[in-house]
């Protein structure tokens, strides 16, 4: 499910990568491996990465990343 506009009412403004993975409604490691393809943004702080609720929003906004999220499965479906 992509999240809409009045979804994001209640996301923090900056969360960790496992944080925006339970936004996405996926995985921490997929959430990883959008950041190291630079289709989700985050900052890097020290050791940790932070994402903010706007990079989730215009990951989310974008029509192409819809595929990216959907399990295998319902690819095909």
């Amino acid at each position: 499910m992509i999240k809409t506009d009045a979804m994001f009412k209640h996301t923090p403004d900056m969360m960790s990568v496992p944080e925006a993975a339970k936004e996405l409604r996926i995985g921490k490691n997929r959430t990883y491996e959008l950041i190291k393809e630079g289709r989700l943004e985050a900052i890097r702080v020290g050791r940790k990465l932070i994402v903010p609720k706007s990079a989730l929003y215009e990951f989310c906004r974008d029509e192409r990343n819809y595929l990216l999220i959907l399990p295998n499965w319902r690819k095909y479906g």
